[in-house]
């Protein structure tokens, strides 16, 4: 990777909640409020990707030497993950920004990392704004994030930048049981 110039950024796009929208916005969050975890998706290059392809299928191979020769996490990362000095780069980067490093796994696909809203503004240049709905209040970034060129190579994408999380659809219906002699459920 070159040197990070912060004049230089590249947008990672489709990275807005879908409801994340205007009649819901009711304005910027507190820039103090902390960020919870966020995680920074790392990518390999394409001749590690062809490379961890063939291993894949060479696995499931009976007639391939690396049949069943499985990994360990730092023996992933080392043959399929980034670098240890482009992950260094990456965490140089986020640290200059005031962020705190929580966890690098092994494998070298992802960095654990936390801050505040302010952080996350100066550093990826999206706002977080305050949204209410169905009376409930969310946090969301208004803007896909942005992210120096430089380092564009090593990360694929970074998130949550939002705590909208997924609600069951299930409905629970009545309860009932089962009765054997006309095996049929019958409503308590």
């Amino acid at each position: 990777l070159g040197p990070v110039d912060e004049t230089e950024l590249v947008r990672l796009k489709a990275n807005i909640h879908p409801l994340a929208r205007t009649q819901f916005d009711r304005g910027a969050a507190p820039g103090s409020m902390p960020t919870g975890r966020i995680r920074m998706v790392l990518q390999r290059s394409e001749a590690q990707q062809r490379a961890l392809t063939q291993y894949l299928s060479d696995l499931q191979n009976p007639a391939s030497p690396a049949y069943h020769k499985w990994l360990t996490p730092a023996q992933y990362g080392a043959a399929y993950g980034i670098s240890e000095s482009d992950v260094l780069s990456v965490l140089s980067w986020l640290q200059s920004h005031g962020f705190k490093v929580e966890k690098v796994p092994e494998a070298h696909q992802v960095i654990e990392f936390s801050g505040t809203f302010d952080q996350v503004q100066s550093a990826i240049h999206t706002a977080i704004h305050s949204f209410t709905v169905n009376d409930e209040t969310h946090f969301a970034n208004v803007s896909d994030p942005q992210i120096p060129t430089a380092l564009a190579p090593v990360i694929a994408g970074v998130g949550p930048l939002n705590d909208f999380h997924a609600k069951p659809m299930l409905v629970r219906g009545p309860e009932g049981r089962f009765d054997p002699s006309t095996r049929r459920i019958i409503p308590e």
